[in-house]
């Protein structure tokens, strides 16, 4: 078993050791921890020096005792000794010390990527510290002097419980390492300190201090469109602090009291940003205060509610997500409703049957994080720009950048969350699915007219067929189809300008970008009636436009063609002995090299076969110009690392032709010349070409359109609906 899956059953099975409700991780609540309490939870914390990453000294002190990645916790800055210090704040009796180290002694030392990204292609599960083999534990009554009241050698590492030989009486209790495990800096992920004290301290907490919560959650009210919002009363907890699984905690009466109360929509770090527990990421150095252990660790949201009156009536409910990041299961009074995974994914569950014979309902959702949460790099004091391992390029669909970039810091929690809506609906058996809209404009520049296509999805959710009416109206144009569906299956209803004249749209009102006109949205209402009842009614709002989009790329690295990009360069049919490629600029940091050369007139063979070939310099001995026109497509030419190279063949007497074929390696050309010759010495050119490529241009209802930013941007590190007042495009003043 590697490391990695060792260390992640390790994790997987710790979550048995809680009660539901009660944090694994705290050390009231696992099993052989000291009886006494923890005196330095959340206490003030000195440290010799810390590293430049999001694991700040009090991370120690926090509760959220785990080894490995999952665990939050301090790491020092390179070298030996380094020393972390805890004031108690008032003299107590300490009897034990529980010390809980990232990393064991035995783990491997990270080795980090040559060049400028030392985290490249890590997946985020690498311990990047190490353990302290040899420290010692020192107590104090002032923070001066200090006595030695314990010290080690060889430690495993991990979780270390060190009892006294006698309880000592002291307000400072000091971890003094003199030598680590491996090259990695130390990381302590816990500094326990058990004891008693009877004297008053001051008040502390923590961000894992998430207090008490009782009171049931306030009543579901239904919506103008006839939904059920979900999107308040609900808690959520780490799986760390639970041992009960989805079925369990999906029952009416479990005590989630102690959980954090929830953002929804929202990621687990704006509820922890919202309750006060972290700051506020996009401040300062906030994002440098939240741990990376948001993005290790599952978490449970969960709600009880009971359904406004009438809501279900005899009719189908319908659990419905608009986005989860990464992975989401959810339960219903015990039964599983579904799962979905990415975040741009919706889905609906039908809970009619988990519904059926309750009163109260209680809902659990597990969201699990993206598997490869990479390790981002934290732009700091040497001036490197924020970085990522390219892990999250595992878990796709997703947000690209959300494990950081050269222009943002990694999403600690890496979006992890219920970040869109959630409702309940109500539904007979033929329910309505997404519609889609296509604008086309038919005389642009002209925009008077437009020619609008909608697709609306219907689904039969009954045992039986249905014939079932479908029914739009957009912008004042109405149209209805009956279609048969058959049972548990999909139909897609179209209507277009076609079979239904009234979609073609006389002086539209168009939706236009941010400063090129109004983003006018048209209601567009769907219908589904069976047997002269509505079984689903849904109005969203569109926009009408016409998207362009035009760019070229000559050359194509694809692996379809086995990245070995084909191009055929015609000219006017000319007569010569010689034929040269002139390379002008490079497209890459190598040379240029060619698979193959082939000379041809029309649809003739390949005239340049086997003739004599020669070039301008060669990469190395193998790769030479005769390659080119062997007649193979596995051997190649390859230029010397630089511009201006050339390859030329000799095709032994004057002839006829009027195009060259190349096949390129990825090491193209971005500029060349076809150049031809009576004699070898004295050169004409009869073709220039460029396989530099034109940027994306983007054009809306005609008009093309400059994209600011182009097509990148993630603009929080929290996916939250923004409070009234925050600065936005319609309430900003440019300056």
């Amino acid at each position: 078993m590697s490391d990695v899956s060792r260390r992640r059953f390790l994790q997987s099975n710790a979550v048995l050791l809680a009660g539901l409700g009660i944090p694994a991780a705290l050390p009231e609540a696992a099993e052989a921890r000291p009886p006494a309490t923890d005196l330095a939870r959340y206490r003030p914390v000195s440290v010799s020096s810390t590293a430049y990453a999001p694991t700040p000294a009090w991370f120690a002190v926090d509760g959220l005792a785990e080894t490995g990645v999952r665990g939050s916790g301090w790491r020092a800055g390179a070298g030996d000794p380094q020393w972390l210090a805890v004031d108690l704040q008032a003299p107590c009796t300490v009897e034990s010390v529980v010390l809980v180290f990232e990393a064991t002694a035995t783990d491997p030392a990270f080795t980090p990527a040559s060049g400028i990204n030392p985290f490249l292609d890590t997946t985020g599960w690498e311990v990047l510290s190490s353990s302290a083999v040899a420290f010692t534990l020192d107590v104090s009554a002032d923070g001066r002097a200090w006595q030695t009241v314990h010290a080690a050698t060889g430690s495993p590492g991990g979780r270390v419980v060190i009892t006294l030989d006698k309880p000592v009486t002291a307000r400072w209790v000091r971890l003094s390492a003199t030598a680590q495990a491996n090259v990695n800096p130390l990381g302590v992920n816990a500094f326990e300190v058990y004891g008693r004290t009877g004297r008053p301290r001051p008040a502390a907490t923590g961000w894992t201090d998430w207090g008490r919560h009782p009171g049931p959650p306030p009543a579901l009210t239904t919506a103008d469109d006839g939904t059920v919002p979900l999107e308040s009363g609900w808690a959520l907890t780490m799986d760390s602090r639970v041992s009960a699984d989805g079925p369990a905690l999906a029952r009416a009466g479990a005590d989630t009291s102690a959980w954090l109360p929830a953002t929804v929509p929202g990621t687990v770090h704006t509820a922890l940003v919202e309750q006060g527990k972290l700051p506020e990421p996009t401040n300062g150095f906030g994002n440098m205060r939240a741990p990376e252990a948001l993005s290790r660790h599952s978490w449970w949201y969960r709600r009880e509610f009971t359904l406004p009156r009438g809501f279900d009536a005899g009719r189908r409910v319908w659990l419905e997500f608009d986005g989860v990041d990464h992975h989401a299961q959810a339960w219903v009074n015990g039964v599983s409703a579904g799962e979905l995974t990415h975040p741009v994914a919706r889905a609906a569950f039908d809970i009619t049957a988990a519904l059926h014979g309750h009163g109260t309902h209680a809902l659990a959702v597990r969201i699990d994080p993206m598997p490869h949460p990479g390790n981002p790099g934290d732009k700091g004091p040497d001036g490197v720009s924020t970085l990522n391992s390219n892990a999250e390029q595992k878990d796709l669909p997703g947000y690209i950048s959300i494990s950081g970039w050269d222009w943002m810091p990694g999403v600690r929690d890496r979006g992890a969350g219920i970040w869109n809506h959630v409702r309940l609906r109500s539904t007979g058996d033929a329910v309505l699915g997404e519609p889609r809209v296509d604008t086309k404009l038919p005389n642009l520049p002209d925009t008077t007219v437009a020619e609008v296509t909608v697709v609306v999805p219907v689904r039969n959710a009954s045992s039986g067929t249905l014939s079932v009416t479908v029914a739009i109206e957009l912008a004042g144009a109405r149209a209805d189809r009956r279609v048969d569906v058959a049972a548990g299956a999909w139909a897609d209803v179209t209507f277009s300008p076609a079979t239904d004249p009234a979609l073609r749209l006389a002086r539209p009102e168009l939706w236009w970008p941010n400063g090129y006109g109004e983003p006018t949205l048209h209601p567009l209402t769907t219908t589904a009636t069976v047997e002269g009842r509505v079984s689903d009614r849904r109005t969203v709002r569109t926009g009408l436009r016409q998207f362009g989009y035009a760019a070229t790329q000559p050359i194509v690295i694809d692996p379809a063609t086995d990245h070995s990009p084909p191009q055929t360069v015609e000219f006017d049919r000319t007569t010569a002995r010689h034929v040269r490629i002139q390379g002008g600029k490079r497209a890459t940091g190598y040379g240029i090299s060619l698979w193959t050369l082939s000379v041809v007139d029309g649809s003739g063979p390949d005239l340049a076969r086997s003739k004599t070939a020669t070039a301008s310099s060669e990469d190395n001995a193998n790769d030479t110009a005769p390659n080119a026109v062997d007649g193979r497509d596995d051997t190649r030419w390859s230029s010397g690392y630089s511009d201006d190279q050339w390859i030329q063949v000799d095709l032994g007497v004057p002839t006829a032709f009027d195009r060259v074929v190349l096949t390129w390696e990825t090491a193209y050309a971005l500029t060349f010349t076809v150049q031809v010759s009576d004699d070898g010495g004295t050169w004409r050119d009869v073709k220039q070409v460029s396989n530099a490529g034109t940027p994306l241009q983007i054009s809306v209802n005609g008009v093309r359109v400059f994209a600011k930013g182009g097509n990148w941007g993630f603009d929080e590190l929290l996916r939250r609906v923004l409070p009234t007042g925050w600065p936005t495009p319609s309430n900003c003043t440019a300056t």
